[in-house]
């Protein structure tokens, strides 16, 4: 099987097509959050990563502001208040409501 960094547009959704559907065919919980993990990763090869400039965000899942520093690949890196440095798939971040505008 090919990476995702390897995959089409096509292919990518394809794989997010199918993972998609195979959503409620999880056994355990642990199979489902692994399918969640994998939808998150296939959907941040989707988006543009120069998109996503340093700034705050907010990180699906979490209540806490995400400070991004640096985007490498696909991955957003940063901290979320005084945490040490964490990394999430750009797919995952959205821009605050409330953040000041960025240049």
């Amino acid at each position: 099987m090919k990476r995702y960094g390897e995959m089409t547009r096509e292919e990518l959704q394809a794989e997010l097509d199918r993972l998609e559907a195979e959503k409620g065919e999880a056994e355990f919980p642990s199979q489902t959050e692994i399918r969640t993990q994998k939808r998150w990763m296939i959907k941040a090869y989707l988006l543009s990563a120069a998109s996503f400039v340093p700034g705050t965000y907010r990180v699906f899942g979490f209540s806490e502001p995400f400070e991004l520093t640096y985007v490498n690949g696909v991955m957003a890196w940063g901290r979320m208040g005084s945490e040490e440095e964490a990394s999430f798939p750009i797919s995952m971040l959205h821009v605050m409501e409330d953040a000041p505008e960025r240049n």
